[in-house]
């Protein structure tokens, strides 16, 4: 079934700040009827038990739907449209407020409740008053620590691998130079809606889903906000037994589409001891570059992110969409890692080839300069633009080694350096990020490597 408060989500924003193109005037007619539908229906359910609740708002709902049908009739076809419209928003919202997420987590409810009951029979770590109370502190301490850098003490609530992987996504928005301000944070709600009591006490655990809402913003060294949300949110939080303790261990949001995940990345990031997160949005969304100056905040996605250390620098794989929902709909895989200096701009590419399905040619700006070399082979293949002769001639993979080995493999890769961060990147065209496998994923990872040996990193 679909979560219909999710959907009516994805709506607003489509109307709001036109990032979905075509048809967002039908869905702001439909929210005329949804927020009215919505918020009623919130005070029904807080004034009636629950069949009368149901009966009774499905009875207006329908006296409404019958009395706007009558008007638009009189106004005609588009009087009619008009009018259907508002009722759809009517009975999204009638559902939303009552067969929200919450509402349908309560039988996992019941049923991890009567699970722990049982388990306290035995341990008297089973206590779900207890087990909420700390899932609770722990939600709050996150996100103050989360916004004020403060690794060090996640990683005393928190299992290790979770506390690393924390650790390092705080890195790359310290490297983007922003900071990710979780304000006037409120829980709203939270169920125990799972556990597993296991032989072994170690294996223990328990999730716990929270409805909450905070003023999240996105601010850049500058303090200037790239963008805030303060729509309520549910995420799920997974937490392991420690002794007599117990440790965060994941955290999922609801709107992320798990049955999506990438297992063979996810394996791929343990093999190379690094990190994998499904959906990042746009919160690690680079400023710098040509290709990512097609992003945008609140639109474009990052996916399958991977993250890890190389010499203790920081290494980045994605998917990266601009447009997500576009009818021309274009994803690029990208390795980024932020260089010691700076090499100005520089974009190593493919040549423009018709009808190629492989490759994209970025059109380089004015301010670039092409720039050739004495094999004409690698000329006819490679286009290689700079804004600065000097700083490209200092960027020590321009070198015969190195452009004869992307000759050589020719894998299909760019190169792009935009001040200190260097990108590697692949045309994926319009295929599912999700299809995108490990071999080129481990196929960028071995052009890294040899670009780092280069570069001295």
């Amino acid at each position: 079934m679909n979560d219909l408060t999710v959907m009516i989500e994805v709506v607003a924003r489509a109307g709001g700040g036109g990032s979905s193109g075509d048809g967002g005037g039908g869905e702001i007619i439909a929210l005329i009827g949804y927020f009215p539908s919505y918020y009623l229906g919130k005070l029904i359910k807080k004034l009636l038990p629950r069949k009368a609740e149901l009966f009774v708002s499905a009875a207006f709902a329908t006296l409404c739907s019958v009395i706007l049908l009558i008007i638009g009739a009189v106004g005609g076809f588009s009087g009619t449209w008009f009018m259907i419209l508002i009722i759809i928003g009517i009975w999204a919202g009638w559902g939303a407020a009552f067969f929200g997420v919450m509402d349908r987590l309560k039988k996992r409810q019941a049923a991890a409740s009567q699970a722990i009951s049982a388990a306290a029979l035995q341990d008297g770590a089973w206590n779900e008053e207890a087990l909420l109370a700390h899932a609770r502190q722990a939600f709050l301490q996150y996100q103050y620590d989360w916004s004020t850098f403060n690794t060090a003490n996640i990683k005393t609530y928190t299992t290790p691998r979770y506390g690393m992987h924390s650790s390092l996504l705080l890195s790359v928005l310290h490297e983007l130079g922003r900071t990710n301000v979780m304000a006037q944070v409120q829980i709203k709600n939270s169920l125990i809606v799972g556990m597993h009591d296991d032989a072994d006490n170690s294996r223990d655990t328990f999730e716990v889903a929270f409805e909450a809402s905070a003023l999240d913003q996105l601010v850049d060294s500058n303090n200037t906000v790239l963008f805030k949300d303060s729509k309520p949110f549910i995420e799920y939080w997974h937490f392991i037994r420690s002794g007599e303790s117990w440790l965060l261990d994941n955290i999922v949001q609801h709107t992320q589409n798990l049955s999506a995940a990438n297992t063979s990345l996810r394996a791929f990031a343990e093999n190379n001891h690094m990190f994998y997160s499904l959906d990042m949005g746009w919160l690690f969304l680079p400023s710098k570059g040509l290709l990512m100056s097609r992003g945008k905040f609140g639109t474009s996605d990052i996916n399958n992110h991977v993250v890890g250390t190389y010499n203790e620098r920081l290494v980045q794989l994605y998917t990266y969409t601009p447009v997500p929902l576009n009818n021309n709909n274009a994803s690029w895989l990208i390795l980024q890692v932020t260089l010691p200096k700076s090499y100005g701009g520089i974009i190593v590419q493919q040549n423009k080839k018709a009808f190629s399905t492989t490759s994209v040619y970025q059109k380089t700006p004015k301010e670039y300069t092409k720039y050739t070399f004495e094999w004409n082979d690698f000329n006819k293949r490679y286009s290689v633009h700079a804004t600065d002769a000097d700083r490209l001639a200092a960027f020590e993979l321009i070198n015969p080694g190195f452009m004869a080995y992307l000759y050589d493999n020719d894998p299909s890769v760019g190169i792009e350096v935009a001040d200190n961060v260097l990108y590697l990147f692949k045309y994926l065209g319009a295929r599912t990020t999700t299809t995108v496998n490990p071999q080129e994923y481990q196929a960028m990872m071995t052009i890294a490597l040899k670009a780092f040996k280069e570069l001295q990193l």
